[in-house]
């Protein structure tokens, strides 16, 4: 993903700097960006939004461990791409006639990839093969209470066994996310109703409830949506979204995919109607 590129005065402080390529990125007033803002609360940035951001942050050397919390405030953010900053600082000092530069170590180039490999892993998240001891992780990610109306069984969790019958059912391919320092589970991506003939499959994630709003899941989900575009013969793939979930993707829309589709009142929860998005993201 790419940053967006903006022009400050050259007489800013790195904090400041900073400070206005984040309105840039986030596309908001440099005046919206005070140290005590908060980033969801009042910046209102959903998980497509957050994602932008902490990938961002990654591409300046933040190191973001998802099971941690993300930055609230802006304070915090341009206080953590400080730090990462000062981590890379190089220091030249003269001894004897001779310049020596004390710094960090330079990293080693990393290695040319295979285009013809798809990519799995991310600095903060890696996909892999669903394991027989991953059962029973998956069955609680997918049947408690915060997650189970947002997955496919819509509040009526099934008996451990039919959920592990059902796990493949529709399948193409799915992939737990772990990550990437401690090859934690973390949550499960999945994409299902293939049509190869019409080019075209829907795709699913589920993950822990603290990862809502964060960034990372839809991180995590990008990189599998990647990954469908590069093995399968495919045009678009489909993200079906009913409406207590759309807050979360609003801001996509447009942007990093198109919603083709409103089926009015189609959904039934929590005593009211809503309305369901069929989403669709294309290969371009």
């Amino acid at each position: 993903m790419k940053t967006m590129e903006t022009t400050v005065p050259q007489h800013l402080s790195r904090r400041e700097t900073e400070r206005a390529h984040l309105a840039t990125l986030l596309g908001v007033e440099l005046d919206a960006l005070g140290e005590d803002t908060k980033l969801r609360d009042e910046l209102a940035l959903d998980s497509l939004a957050m994602m932008r951001l902490l990938t961002w942050m990654e591409e300046s050397g933040v190191e973001v461990d998802p099971r941690q919390a993300v930055p609230i405030t802006v304070g915090e953010v341009l206080t953590l791409l400080e730090k990462a900053a000062a981590r890379r600082m190089s220091i030249k000092v003269t001894r004897d006639g001779e310049t020596i530069d004390i710094g960090p170590p330079a990293r080693p180039p990393a290695p040319e990839r295979d285009p013809l490999v798809p990519e799995l892993a991310t600095k903060t998240f890696r996909l892999m093969p669903i394991l027989p001891d991953d059962i029973g992780y998956l069955y609680g990610l997918a049947t408690r209470p915060e997650t189970c109306f947002r997955w496919r069984y819509r509040g009526a969790p099934p008996a451990l066994d039919k959920f592990a019958a059902d796990l493949w059912s529709q399948v193409l391919v799915q992939f737990t996310v772990r990550t990437a320092e401690a090859n934690e589970i973390v949550g499960l991506v999945v994409a299902y109703n293939a049509g190869f003939a019409m080019r075209h499959v829907s795709v699913g994630a589920v993950f822990p409830p603290q990862f809502v709003g964060t960034g990372a899941a839809a991180q995590a989900t990008t990189l599998f949506i990647k990954y469908l575009f590069h093995t399968f013969p495919l045009d678009k793939i489909y993200l079906e979204v009913p409406g207590f979930n759309w807050p979360q993707l609003r801001s996509g829309e447009g942007r990093l995919f198109t919603v083709e589709g409103i089926l009015h009142d189609h959904d039934l929860y929590a005593g009211r109607p809503w309305d369901h998005r069929i989403c669709a993201v294309y290969r371009e």
